[in-house]
C-alpha cells in the first residue's frame, strides 16, 4: 500500500463529503431496528445537514485520503494495518519508546501505529512474528481491537447473554465473546433476533469508521421505557415461546449498559407507569416506583393514566418516588401557571456532561383521563415549553437537553416514516433545541431521526427499551452525531437484577390467591383486535371485538339495559385458551370503571357509533343490544344505514330515526362525562346512575355463564355488519 500523503488537501475531502453526506452503510452503531444520522425517518423542518461518520472521523484525524484521489473509498475492506492507524490517530495513543519492532512485515508508515498499538495493549504480539498488514479485517477482529482501545488494553468483564441474538454465536472464538458483547452494547454492532454475526466476515472502511465513534466522542446512552401499566412481572412471548419483559429483565439490561458505560448511561420514563395490572392498583403504584427506584431512573413523565388513582395519590407517589416525576406542561386554570406539585425538568450529571432532562405530558390527556381527576388543568402545547425550558437548562449550564413525555408517535412500516406529536415536537422547537426525545401512550414501536433528532418510543409493558446514543464531542461538548433503535427484552439477553427480581416476587405473594382465582374457561383466546382483523389489512381497530362483546353484554345484563356501550381503549389485554383467572380479567378492565345508565335518543345513539377511532379513523365503538350495518365508504356521519335492537325495534333504518321513544343506556364513568375518547355526545344525558363496577359485573357474568369450567367461545354473533368488507 501507497504511504499517505503529507500534503493531502483536506479541504477537498471535505467539500466532496459535504457535498454527497456520506451515509456510512454496514454496521449500525446502535442495537435492535436501528435509525441513525444522517437518514431522515419523515419530513423534517429546514435545518443544518448532519455528518456522516466518515466526515466527523476525517475531520478528527481518525482517517486520511489517497493520493490523487477524493474518495475515501467507504466501501473498500479495511486491512489490519489501516485499522490499527485509524485506531492509533483516534485514541492518541501514546508514542511507544520501545526500539525493538514487533513485528517483521511491516512498512515503514505502519511501524509507528502498530508499535503504539502493542505498547497500549490493542495488539497481541503473535507466536510468527508476523502482523500481515494488508489482510481484511474480520467482523472478530474489530471487536477485539476497538474495545482494547476503549478498555485501555483491559480484558472486558461484560455479561454475555447479549450474544444470544445471534443463530451463530457459538461460532464466535471464546476469547473474542467479551469483546463481541461489550461491542455489541457499545454500539459497534447491531444484533437481530436470530440473525448470524459472521465473526469471519470482512470489514468495510464505513463500517470501521462507525465502530471507532465511541473511542473518538464521549458517548451517552439513553435508556427508555414507557407505557409500563404496572406490568413488571415477566410475560410471555407464545410466538417465539420465551419468557419476555418485567422489570428485572430491564434492570438487568440496564446494569448491561452500566458495565459498559457506567458514568454515561441515562435511564428514564414515558409514563403511565403503573395503572393496569393487580400488583400495581393494588398499591396504587407502590410496587411500581419501588422497582423502578432499584433500576435507577433519573426521571420519568407524567402520562394521562398517572391520574388514574386521582390526583392526590399522584402527587403522592410523586413525593415518594426516589427519581423525579416530570410535568412541564400541566397548567393550572386558575392561576395560567405551572402546578406547583411536580417539576418541569431536571439536570443529571453524566461523565462530567450536565443533561437536562425535562417532562412532557400529552394535549390527549383532557380526553382520555377521567375528568374528575384532571378538573382545573390544561395540557398545553408542548412545543413552547420545549423551547422555553431547553434555553433556561442550556443557561444553567446543561450540555444535552433531552425530553421524556407522553408523545404519541407511529412509525409505517413499510416507509419507516414517523407521524405524531413526537415529530411536531421535534420539528417545532429547531434545530439545536432538543438532543433527544422519548415518547409515550400510542404503545408503538419508534424509532428514528427527526430533525435531527433522535426519537424513540418502545411499545409497552416493558416489552422493548429504547436506546438512544448520543456521540458528544470532547472538547466542545456539543452533540455531533445520534442514533435511535430498539432494544429488545427476552429474558434470556440479560440476566435479571436480583434485588427487583425479589421486590416483585414479595409483591405478588400478597396477592397470590386474589391473582389465580378461576372465573372462567376460555375455549379459544379472547382477543380485544377486530373480528376482522385477517381481512381488513391487520387493522385492530373496526368495530366490535370478543372481549369487546362480552363486555358489553355483561354491562348490560348487569344493568338491565337496552344498549350498553364502551371504548376500545379501555379493554388492555387478551386472554390466552384456557384457565381464566381474575388477575387475567383485571388485566384487561383494570382502571376501576363503574357502570353508568342514562336515556338517550335514537339520534344521539347514532352519532355515537358514527365517531371514529382516532388511530384506525374507523368506527370502534364496542356495544351489546344492537344491530347494525355500516360502509366505510360513505362520508363521516352518513357510515350507518341500518341500526336496530336485537328484537328488530328500530333505531335508524333507511335514513329515518325512530323517534318515537328514548333507549335505556348503560356506559363507564369515563365516557359518560362526554370527554372520554371524543364520544362528546354522552354529555347531554342528564339523567345518569351509577351502577356496579365494570369488572365486578364481568366477573358475575362470566361465572354465570360458564359455571367456571365450561369453555366459553367468544365467537362474531354477527351484531355489527360492515358492508364493504361483507364476504
Amino acid at each position: 500500500m501507497t504511504k499517505h500523503s503529507s500534503h493531502w488537501k483536506k479541504t477537498a475531502i471535505l467539500s466532496v463529503l459535504s457535498a454527497s453526506l456520506l451515509s456510512a452503510p454496514g454496521l449500525s452503531g446502535v442495537l435492535y431496528a436501528l435509525a441513525a444520522e444522517p437518514a431522515t425517518a419523515t419530513k423534517a423542518a429546514a435545518s443544518t445537514p448532519a455528518k456522516s461518520d466518515m466526515q466527523l472521523a476525517f475531520e478528527k484525524g481518525a482517517v486520511e485520503g489517497y493520493p490523487n484521489d477524493t474518495d475515501l473509498r467507504g466501501s473498500r475492506p479495511v486491512t489490519h494495518a489501516e485499522l490499527v492507524t485509524m485506531l492509533n490517530r483516534a485514541a492518541k495513543l501514546a508514542k511507544s519508546n520501545k526500539s525493538t519492532l514487533p513485528f517483521s512485515d511491516l512498512e515503514a508508515w505502519q511501524l509507528e501505529a502498530v508499535t503504539n498499538a502493542v505498547a497500549a495493549g490493542i495488539v497481541s504480539k503473535s507466536d510468527n512474528g508476523l502482523f500481515e498488514p494488508n489482510r481484511p479485517v474480520t467482523r472478530e477482529e474489530l471487536a477485539v481491537l476497538v474495545v482494547r482501545a476503549l478498555t485501555k488494553g483491559q480484558a472486558p468483564k461484560v455479561n454475555q447473554n447479549v450474544l444470544s441474538y445471534f443463530k451463530d454465536a457459538s461460532s464466535i472464538g471464546e476469547s473474542s465473546r467479551p469483546y463481541v458483547a461489550y461491542g455489541v452494547l457499545a454500539g459497534l454492532f447491531e444484533p437481530k433476533l436470530s440473525s448470524d454475526f459472521d465473526p469471519k466476515g470482512s470489514v468495510t472502511r464505513d463500517e470501521a469508521v462507525k465502530a471507532l465513534k465511541p473511542v473518538l466522542f464521549q458517548v451517552i446512552d439513553i435508556l427508555t421505557t414507557n407505557d409500563i401499566h404496572g406490568h413488571i412481572e415477566v410475560g410471555f412471548d407464545k410466538k417465539r415461546n420465551q419468557a419476555q419483559g418485567g422489570i428485572e429483565t430491564l434492570g438487568g439490561i440496564v446494569d448491561d449498559f452500566r458495565s459498559v458505560n457506567p458514568g454515561g448511561t441515562v435511564v428514564v420514563d414515558g409514563g403511565d407507569a403503573w395503572q393496569g395490572t393487580l400488583i400495581s392498583n393494588t398499591t396504587n403504584g407502590q410496587s411500581v416506583i419501588d422497582s423502578m427506584a432499584q433500576v435507577k431512573y433519573d426521571a420519568a413523565a407524567i402520562g394521562n393514566h398517572e391520574f388514574d388513582f386521582g390526583r392526590d395519590t399522584l402527587i403522592d407517589n410523586i413525593k415518594k418516588a426516589k427519581f423525579p416525576i416530570l410535568g412541564a406542561n400541566i397548567i393550572e386554570d386558575k392561576t395560567g401557571k405551572r402546578v406547583d406539585w411536580t417539576q418541569p425538568y431536571t439536570i443529571v450529571e453524566k461523565g462530567g456532561l450536565q443533561v437536562g432532562i425535562i417532562g412532557l405530558a400529552t394535549p390527549q390527556t383532557k380526553t382520555t383521563t377521567k375528568s374528575t381527576n384532571i378538573e382545573g388543568l390544561t395540557f398545553a402545547d408542548p412545543v413552547p415549553y420545549a423551547k422555553e425550558l431547553s434555553a433556561e437548562l442550556r443557561g444553567k449550564g446543561a450540555d444535552i437537553v433531552v425530553v421524556t413525555s407522553h408523545l404519541p408517535g407511529e412509525q409505517d412500516a413499510k416507509s419507516q416514516q414517523i407521524m405524531g406529536e413526537l415529530v411536531d415536537l421535534a420539528n417545532g422547537t429547531g434545530n439545536g433545541t432538543l438532543d433527544a426525545i422519548v415518547g409515550g401512550h400510542s404503545h408503538r414501536r419508534v424509532s428514528g431521526i427527526v430533525n435531527h433528532i433522535p426519537v424513540v418510543e418502545a411499545q409497552s409493558w416493558l416489552y422493548a427499551v429504547g436506546h438512544i446514543q448520543l456521540y458528544v464531542d470532547k472538547d466542545s461538548k456539543k452533540v455531533v452525531s445520534s442514533s435511535a433503535g430498539l432494544l429488545e427484552t427476552y429474558t434470556n439477553l440479560t440476566t435479571a437484577k436480583k434485588d427487583v427480581q425479589k421486590t416483585v416476587a414479595d409483591y405478588q405473594a400478597k396477592i397470590a390467591e386474589q391473582t389465580n382465582k378461576q372465573i372462567a374457561v376460555a375455549a379459544e383466546k379472547w382477543t380485544t383486535r377486530s373480528y376482522r382483523y385477517d381481512m381488513n389489512g391487520n387493522q385492530i381497530r373496526d368495530g366490535v371485538t370478543p372481549i369487546g362483546n362480552s363486555v358489553t353484554d355483561a354491562m348490560r345484563w348487569a344493568e338491565k339495559s337496552d344498549i350498553a356501550f364502551t371504548n376500545i381503549g379501555g379493554l388492555r389485554a387478551d386472554i390466552e385458551p384456557g384457565k381464566v383467572t381474575y388477575g387475567m380479567m383485571f388485566e384487561v378492565l383494570p382502571f376501576g370503571n363503574y357502570n353508568r345508565t342514562g336515556t338517550m335518543t335514537a339520534a344521539q345513539i347514532k352519532t355515537l357509533l358514527e365517531v371514529t377511532d382516532q388511530y384506525s379513523k374507523l368506527p370502534a365503538m364496542q356495544f351489546s343490544g344492537l344491530k347494525v350495518e355500516w360502509d366505510n365508504t360513505k362520508p363521516q356521519g352518513q357510515k350507518y344505514s341500518k341500526i336496530t335492537l336485537l328484537d328488530g325495534t328500530p333505531i335508524y333504518v333507511d335514513g329515518k330515526l325512530n323517534d318515537s321513544r328514548t333507549f335505556k343506556v348503560t356506559t363507564n364513568d369515563f365516557m359518560s362525562t362526554g370527554s372520554g375518547d371524543g364520544f362528546t355526545t354522552f354529555a347531554e344525558v342528564k339523567d345518569w346512575k351509577d351502577g356496579m363496577i365494570m369488572l365486578d359485573a364481568w366477573v358475575d357474568y362470566m361465572k354465570e355463564k360458564g359455571a367456571s369450567s365450561q369453555p366459553i367461545s367468544l365467537t362474531n354473533d354477527g351484531r355489527e355488519i360492515r358492508l364493504d368488507l361483507k364476504k
